[in-house]
């Protein structure tokens, strides 16, 4: 039993691994974007004001971006979409995994 165990544990976490990765990957490139255009359409203080309100910044971003603009950005609706995913890879992992 103690094989399938530590199997089913190293699946949880590769899994969990792969998740994060998506997520951090895209959630970053959401995030920087998102700063590009406030910095771009409102000045330099609106960085600040983004770095200050990170989580709410990062789960806006798409709406951020597309009022900012006037324009709804579908290119990057693919990268926003995959962050959400790569949250929920981490938690599949994570009942993959179950406790140690």
């Amino acid at each position: 039993m103690g094989l399938f165990s530590k199997a089913r544990t190293g699946t949880g976490r590769l899994i969990q691994i792969i998740g994060f990765l998506l997520w951090a990957g895209c959630g970053l490139l959401m995030f920087v974007w998102t700063l590009y255009v406030l910095f771009s359409v409102f000045g330099i203080w609106t960085i600040f004001v983004g770095l200050f309100f990170a989580p709410i910044t990062y789960i806006a971003s798409i709406f951020i971006i597309w009022f900012a603009t006037g324009d709804f950005p579908l290119l990057l609706l693919a990268p926003y979409l995959a962050s959400f995913i790569g949250m929920a890879i981490i938690a599949v992992g994570g009942v993959i995994a179950g406790d140690d």
